[in-house]
């Protein structure tokens, strides 16, 4: 049984879009603080570049998860396959990562638009704990979230200095 009460749809919806729009801006309020340290070997910007590279990898994620009923996490590979995600990006300033992390975002939410209340109330597993489709897409965004939070600070950025920018699609 999952440990989380049921959400909505369109609850679930409007808070992965209130993280996705919080990234894209912090992402543009660290600007050239790129490359800033952060934490373990990690620069400011690297956090964002494993961002990336797990919202580019999310609805693929997902559809294994749904077919196996395990989210694919392999904690002893962990690291290395971080490491390549950031590598994927490395070559992008903050103004290209911002652009390629909204079109990353743009096709998870086309995937999970075809989720229904049901289909999100869902049981799978994540390291042998069980947890609702909306559970993990939840749980995905507030390790996005947690994310920013460690990027700003190191960086040195107020939450306050985080502000709406144009971008290809607003989130929230």
């Amino acid at each position: 049984m999952a440990a989380e009460a049921p959400v909505s749809r369109e609850a679930l919806f409007q808070t992965i879009c209130e993280h996705w729009q919080r990234t894209e801006d912090a992402m543009a309020a660290v600007g050239d603080q790129f490359e800033k340290k952060a934490h373990e070997g990690w620069s400011v910007g690297d956090i964002f570049r494993h961002i990336t590279a797990l919202s580019h990898d999310t609805s693929s994620h997902v559809r294994a998860m749904i077919a196996s009923g395990e989210f694919p996490v392999d904690p002893a590979n962990n690291q290395e396959a971080n490491q390549v995600g950031i590598d994927k990006f490395a070559s992008l300033d903050y103004k290209m990562l911002r652009i390629e992390l909204n079109t990353a975002h743009g096709v998870v939410w086309m995937y999970i638009q075809r989720f229904s209340d049901d289909d999100l109330a869902q049981e799978y597993s994540i390291a042998g704990n069980s947890f609702s489709l909306g559970g993990i897409l939840g749980l995905l965004a507030q390790h996005e979230a947690q994310h920013v939070t460690e990027a700003l600070a190191a960086a040195g950025v107020e939450e306050s200095a985080v502000v709406p920018l144009e971008t290809a699609h607003r989130w929230a």
